[in-house]
């Protein structure tokens, strides 16, 4: 299996795709209020007792989508970071193997 830092980058490039596509998620994941939960909007008076449960549902989805995010980004910048070295060290390694064979 060879190395090629063009895939490298293009999995940097999805791990980032990833964390932008879990901050949109976490964005529109629903948290009930006290206004959006009466009984006409679809949500039987029993789940007015249960609101809470959802929101602690909502709310460390919310969290762990936070840490999600962060995670993919910032190891998307290292994977990125390391292919960009990859491809310094094989240019110079190519330049110095080309000057010792002339």
């Amino acid at each position: 299996m060879t190395f090629s830092t063009e895939r490298l980058m293009k999995f940097a490039d999805l791990m980032y795709s990833c964390a932008q596509n879990v901050s949109d998620i976490r964005a529109i994941t629903p948290r009930f209020e006290g206004w959006n939960l009466v009984p006409g909007a679809g949500l039987p008076l029993i789940g007015l007792l249960y609101y809470n449960r959802f929101n602690s549902i909502s709310d460390t989805w919310a969290d762990c989508a936070r840490i999600l995010q962060t995670v993919l980004e910032t190891d998307s910048k290292k994977v990125a970071d390391a292919a960009v070295n990859y491809r310094s060290a094989e240019a110079l390694s190519k330049a110095a193997i080309d000057k010792i064979n002339r």
